[in-house]
């Protein structure tokens, strides 16, 4: 508040002389406030002095400067543009996962033959492998083909002989009754007659007894078509020929699996061979060695060392 008063003396009392000085209606009277001003008595105060002294009006002029001069504008700041994305490089593919002409040509070799895809990148040893399982699995599948042929065979003369019955040109499921019953007779009653019995007979109070006898004689198995065991042994051997060349005709298609396994891995290790470098064999050889017993001054040793 010292300040302020102070301040407006300043400029108050040299407003007043000067309008004093100009005015046409001669001196107007003295202001109370310029009085002090201009008297011995009151010259210099110690409140005015103390209250004007430029260490006090330093910070007051700092204030009104910084209120009255414009604020410096800030410096704006550059909006960066956003940066692109630096688009990632592709990861390269592997030349030996792409499948290119050679590639699929090799593929091919080994799914038809085992082997052959491996035999033209030169790697023979694991042709022969692939050569030697698709031989064996063919050798197999024909081996037991013949197997179960013969064995049918077996068991249709069998029959012949201990039934009287021929089986030639007859269905799976006539061989399995002619196995499965010790006669035709037998067949009749405990399946035909059951079967007309359940189609006929279930009305106790209107049984149709006519119905009943064509099914029997419609369905019933004669002439040409029955049979009669002679013994149990006949009977019984039939039954596990049949057995043995069905069991034959499982593994031979057991074999076809295998054989198609077996080019599948083939085509799979042809695949992937065909990306790497072709390997080196090492030569094989066969020395016959004949070396002097070390336990017997006379004797000698004999041996042949292969290296492969």
């Amino acid at each position: 508040m010292r300040r302020v008063l102070a301040l407006l003396l300043l400029v108050a009392v040299p407003a007043a002389s000067f309008a004093q000085e100009l005015s046409p209606f001669g001196p107007r009277p003295v202001s109370p406030f310029s009085v002090p001003l201009e008297s011995e008595a009151m010259a210099a105060p110690e409140w005015l002095a103390t209250s004007v002294s430029p260490e006090m009006l330093s910070p007051l002029t700092l204030e009104v400067r910084s209120l009255s001069s414009d604020k410096p504008a800030k410096p704006k700041k550059e909006k960066k543009g956003k940066k692109k994305k630096e688009e990632k490089p592709k990861p390269v593919q592997p030349a030996g996962m792409a499948l290119g002409p050679e590639r699929a040509r090799i593929l091919l070799r080994s799914l038809t033959v085992p082997g052959w895809g491996q035999a033209s990148m030169g790697r023979r040893t694991s042709a022969k492998w692939f050569v030697a399982a698709e031989a064996g699995v063919w050798t197999a599948f024909g081996a037991f083909r013949v197997q179960e042929v013969l064995r049918r065979e077996t068991s249709m003369r069998t029959a012949r002989l201990g039934a009287g019955i021929e089986l030639r040109g007859r269905d799976e499921e006539f061989k399995r009754i002619v196995g499965s019953f010790v006669s035709s007779e037998e067949y009749n009653l405990l399946v035909v007659a059951r079967d007309a019995a359940n189609l006929y007979l279930l009305d106790p109070y209107n049984p149709d007894m006519e119905g009943y006898r064509a099914y029997i004689a419609a369905h019933s198995l004669s002439g040409s078509d029955s049979w009669n065991w002679s013994s149990i042994e006949s009977f019984r051997k039939y039954a596990s020929q049949r057995k043995d060349a069905h069991r034959a005709g499982l593994r031979a298609n057991t074999a076809i699996a295998v054989g198609i396994a077996n080019r599948i891995a083939s085509a799979i290790h042809a695949a992937r061979a065909a990306g790497r470098a072709p390997a080196v064999e090492q030569p094989r050889s066969w020395n016959l060695e004949v070396t002097p017993d070390p336990r017997d001054a006379d004797a000698v040793r004999a041996g042949v060392r292969v290296t492969f």
